[in-house]
């Protein structure tokens, strides 16, 4: 997620006369945590490799293959005429790495500030194979006192690693009037993401119960896994969604049916209205970008266009066939989605940051509750390497990088000034420190290698293991143990 620069440079300003500097250890949370049994993770094929310039003797040649269990998901969204709410359903079907006896899912809609702007979701319907007690809904964390932030569904009986379970859910989605968020509706136009409950599932760790943010920010976890979406909606209007998309079904009296599939997608994204769409193939996927009907795709084009050819030639080819980038009537930033961007800006900051984020959380996955500065740090990194625009403020500002959302509760200004600022900072200079062809050669080391997966921040430890200096840079700053 990316918000204005002018907020994210309000936040950096504010804090950066404290600096005193400090030193800084540590990073992530044990709270999180939890030891990994022997055999558990990620079981898709790592191709080897020769070895890189930061010392790894098994650095892989490609991305890793994702889990071929990973997590079966089946959407269905329908939007109302008015657009106002989507009557949804999911169905899951979900192997585990560890005895489970719940399902547990993430009400993304039901965080503080998305209720307050109107939006929300409530769970009608929900059942477990095998089947258990009657689902739940946790409201401990969600921050209003009225919506619940955890869906539990209890299964019959402990299921036992390997085996497979499902659940089939029926819920409704509310849409507030437009806010910077990742669900809303204004005149002609309606958007979510995270719009179902998100399967909260780390292989190696269990569920992820973390309370509710209390800003807008992101505290999801989710495994890589095989979606099919279909949304039914106004005939009139266009769908741009998340994964490569079938050309639209004919229209059924007011409404028609847009399907679409991603192979491994933590997420998915929806956007829907009046949009002027222009797509082309660009560093061998396919780009498409809708703007409002009033506004010509083409400008906006050409700035994700550049992103993905700088970003690819730097981290790797795109880890999906296209990118679906839907720019929203409202002004905000941007938000990003595996293979999907709803936009809130037109500046090429945003542009490449929400780009960068195909690699930096859509491909290599984190904790964002644990972990956040794993993507958008990186993200906002990118954004330095490709337009030249370091952060303002200084690495000697307060705080570890490395902090989780817990840490920083309801103090947006830290947390961008931290997360994204420093962070960004923090790998700029490590990135010096080392040298910029080992420290990207590095880099790439720790894309291949945990493409696919949720990494944590020793993963990056491992990578730049042969670069102390960029190692004892990020030590500093809080991000690396």
């Amino acid at each position: 997620m990316r918000r204005p620069t002018a907020v994210l440079a309000a936040a950096v300003l504010a804090v950066a006369p404290l600096a005193s500097g400090c030193g800084l250890v540590g990073g992530g949370d044990a709270r999180f945590t939890r030891s990994v049994p022997s055999g558990a993770g990620p079981t898709g094929s790592t191709p080897s490799g020769g070895g890189s310039d930061a010392g790894s003797a098994d650095c892989p040649a490609h991305y890793a293959e994702p889990d071929p269990n990973r997590p079966r998901i089946r959407l269905t969204f329908e939007l109302s005429a008015d657009m106002s709410t989507v009557a949804g359903t999911e169905h899951v079907d979900f192997t585990p790495d560890l005895s489970i006896r719940e399902i547990v899912f993430r009400l993304t809609a039901n965080t503080a500030p998305t209720v307050a702007e109107g939006s929300s979701i409530t769970v009608t319907a929900a059942t477990a194979s095998p089947g258990g007690q009657p689902f739940r809904v946790d409201k401990d964390g969600a921050g209003d006192g009225t919506q619940g932030g955890l869906l539990v569904l209890p299964l019959g009986r402990e299921a036992p690693a390997g085996q497979q379970v499902s659940a089939d859910l029926t819920f409704t989605l509310r849409l507030g009037t437009g806010a910077f968020d990742r669900f809303g509706r204004v005149t002609s136009y309606a958007w979510w993401g995270s719009g179902q409950p998100l399967l909260a599932w780390e292989r190696g760790v269990g569920w992820h119960t973390e309370p509710m943010l209390r800003f807008t920010a992101e505290s999801a976890t989710s495994e890589a896994a095989q979606t099919d979406l279909t949304v039914l909606a106004p005939a009139r209007y266009t769908v741009l969604t998340s994964g490569t998309a079938d050309p639209p079904a004919p229209a059924d009296g007011n409404r028609r049916r847009w399907h679409a599939v991603a192979d491994r997608a933590r997420d998915v994204s929806v956007a829907v209205g009046t949009f002027r769409v222009k797509s082309d193939t660009v560093a061998g996927t396919r780009l498409v970008v809708g703007t409002p009907a009033d506004t010509a795709p083409d400008a906006l084009f050409s700035r994700h266009e550049r992103a993905l050819r700088e970003l690819t030639s730097r981290f790797g080819p795109f880890p999906f066939p296209a990118l679906t980038v839907a720019r929203l009537p409202i002004d905000g930033g941007g938000i990003e989605y595996p293979g999907s961007i709803l936009m809130l800006a037109d500046d090429q900051l945003v542009a490449v940051h929400e780009t960068a984020h195909q690699w930096f959380y859509a491909m290599v996955g984190d904790s964002q509750a644990r972990d956040p500065w794993l993507d958008e740090a990186f993200a906002t990194y990118a954004e330095q390497l490709v337009n030249n625009d370091g952060q303002p403020g200084s690495l000697e500002v307060p705080g570890k990088v490395g902090a989780s959302m817990r840490d920083f509760g309801d103090d947006a200004g830290s947390y961008y000034t931290t997360v994204y600022a420093k962070g960004s900072m923090a790998l700029a200079a490590a990135r010096a420190a080392a040298g910029p062809a080992k420290f990207d050669a590095a880099l790439r080391c720790y894309i291949n290698r945990n493409a696919w997966r949720i990494a944590r921040p020793t993963d990056l430890a491992t990578a730049l293991s042969g670069l102390p200096a960029a190692v004892a840079v990020l030590r500093k700053a809080g991000a690396l143990p």
